[in-house]
């Protein structure tokens, strides 16, 4: 939700990864049929950075306990769908494995997922470029710092 006193100029949206499982989480909006899988989106207030507010968001927000940043972010520029930019940074737990149930803080539906998982069942995410940075990612092929989602 965006406060009125910072009105939003793009908005993060956080992905909490396992690397260990090479998985990630995603929440569902079963508001319209289909169910289609996404990451919820925070505005960035004027001034603030896109990591900062990811990690505003999780560890304030969400209280998750300490987590690690990935270098890789990626980036969906402002659209006729899309008003504002919005930037999709990979969140790990700093210790290696997340010492809590982090899905249960993310959201009551939200489901760890691969993007096997999702190819293979056919399952609708938002946005579907979200698959492929997170292979990018996995894989290594993508290089550190904000990559395009166009």
């Amino acid at each position: 939700m965006i406060s009125p006193a910072f009105p939003a100029v793009a908005y993060v949206r956080p992905v909490v990864i396992d690397p260990a499982a090479r998985s990630f989480l995603l929440v569902p909006d079963r508001s319209v049929p289909p169910v289609t899988w996404s990451v919820p989106r925070h505005s960035i207030r004027p001034g603030e950075s896109f990591r900062r507010a990811a990690a505003r968001h999780l560890r304030r927000g969400l209280r998750l306990p300490a987590l690690r940043i990935a270098s890789v972010t990626g980036r969906l520029p402002a659209s006729e769908e899309r008003r504002c930019e919005e930037y999709f940074v990979l969140a790990a737990p700093a210790a290696g494995v997340w010492p809590c149930d982090v899905r249960v803080l993310l959201s009551p539906g939200a489901r760890w997922w691969t993007t096997t998982e999702l190819r293979e069942a056919d399952v609708r995410v938002e946005p579907n470029v979200l698959l492929d940075l997170i292979d990018g990612y996995w894989e290594g092929w993508l290089p550190d710092g904000v990559v395009s989602l166009e």
